[in-house]
């Protein structure tokens, strides 16, 4: 069962007819004609599957490809008009090769941008409840104060910008992906937009999950109306970027070859979470990402810019999460971080959270828990060396334990001799040891 608005049947019915696409007609003829280009000869039935519209539609433009003199039926592949082979002619081949000049896109017919933005809408992040049960059930894995729980659960409820910050190692980007992944649900998505007469590829196998319908499938609901299959059905995405991010990043990129353009990270996280890890440590400065985004965090709409210089304005439907072990006045001054809402502090562990965290990753291990050991490592490799507690370290250390008895042919135990042979080889002389 998956949660959040119902997503409206009548944007989700397949069109019958090329005018009810909404696309231009020359655009579809020409990724008609390139796919017939590549694939040689196709059936009806082939080439409306590969530009995921009905058959009636695509007999539409083969009719049209026919009457010009750009395909010819060469055969059949079996009974009736459906099956029979479609070929492009030496017209149509100089017409393909037209096309391909303009435009390298072959694949689904896109859907137009006033759809996109209407659906996006129509399923919007913001109407998809996040309960405290449900943040409560993502943060579990972590050990941290129940007032931090509640202070990060309020603010992703919000759906407002929300700033996770703190030392290195207490779980910071562990905390946004869960919330991220705490926002359940489907949604729709298409393959590709139509922007003036441009394609923006959307659709993103390693940012979007394809998932099959449900009860709360429209579809489902409506058995008699078939899906228009320009649309996909996919886990509200949970995009991450890290140092790599740069202002390319954050923008329409056009292909110089292909004549085509990606969609940015943002727009491919429209109904879901954007997670900027590490944040202030991008090659593009802190400021200037809050600086673009401006209006997006504030406004919930993004303006992209097309080659050609033209300017687009669409949807910001998402829930930002950044997350950084710089100070926040490291990042930019508070003009800059006015713009995100929240910020929430993830401190190191105190000595009894760490003895839990601790205990919890021998039980990962199936080593049995020493509460004197670590009673020992606290002593001996924080207390006396001024080091800080880390949310980390006890997994590190426990892999270290279980890594030493594997190379050593024994079963891993939890004794002072062997963690402080583990911290010999993790920790680093400590800069700060009392005197």
């Amino acid at each position: 069962m998956t949660t959040g608005s119902r997503i409206p049947t009548h944007a989700m019915t397949e069109a019958t007819t090329v005018a009810e696409l909404g696309v231009d007609r020359g655009l579809l003829l020409d990724i008609a004609i390139k796919t017939l280009f590549y694939q040689g000869r196709m059936t009806r039935v082939e080439l409306s599957d590969a530009m995921k519209i009905s058959g009636s539609a695509m007999q539409e433009l083969l009719h049209a490809l026919t009457q010009d003199g750009l395909a010819a039926v060469l055969g059949s592949a079996g009974n009736g008009p459906a099956n029979y082979l479609y070929a492009l002619t030496q017209k149509g081949v100089v017409r393909a090769e037209s096309a391909l000049g303009r435009s390298g896109y072959v694949g689904p017919a896109p859907v137009p941008l006033r759809a996109y933005i209407a659906q996006v809408r129509a399923q919007s992040v913001g109407d998809v409840p996040l309960t405290r049960q449900q943040v409560e059930h993502a943060l579990a894995p972590l050990v941290l104060p129940q007032h931090e729980v509640a202070r990060i659960g309020r603010a992703a409820s919000s759906r407002k910008s929300v700033l996770i910050h703190g030392p290195s190692g207490n779980g910071k980007t562990t905390a946004v992906r869960a919330i991220g992944g705490a926002i359940g649900g489907a949604m729709y998505i298409p393959y590709a937009i139509e922007v003036v007469g441009q394609v923006v590829h959307l659709y993103d196998p390693s940012k979007h999950e394809l998932i099959a319908g449900d009860a709360d499938d429209p579809d489902a609901a409506a058995p008699h109306r078939r899906h228009d299959r320009r649309w996909v059905r996919v886990r509200r995405p949970v995009v991450w970027a890290g140092g790599e991010l740069t202002r390319h990043s954050l923008e329409l990129i056009y292909d110089e070859n292909a004549k085509v353009y990606e969609a940015p990270l943002q727009l491919k996280a429209n109904g879901g979470t954007l997670i900027i890890d590490d944040f202030g440590r991008q090659q593009i400065p802190a400021a200037a990402l809050l600086n673009r985004w401006i209006g997006a965090l504030e406004g919930g709409t993004d303006h992209l810019t097309l080659h050609t210089g033209q300017t687009i304005e669409v949807p910001f439907d998402v829930l930002v999460l950044f997350s950084t072990n710089l100070s926040p006045h490291q990042l930019a001054d508070d003009a800059f971080l006015r713009r995100i809402r929240y910020k929430v502090e993830l401190p190191n562990p105190t000595p009894d959270d760490y003895h839990t965290i601790f205990e919890r990753e021998c039980e990962r291990a199936g080593i049995d828990y020493s509460h004197a050991t670590v009673t020992h490592l606290l002593d001996r490799w924080y207390a006396r060396e001024g080091r800080e507690l880390r949310g980390c370290h006890p997994r590190d250390l426990v892999e270290a334990v279980v890594d030493a008895a594997a190379y050593e042919g024994r079963a891993p135990r939890l004794t002072p001799d062997v963690i402080d042979d583990a911290c010999s080889t993790y920790f680093l002389e400590a800069m700060n040891a009392p005197e």
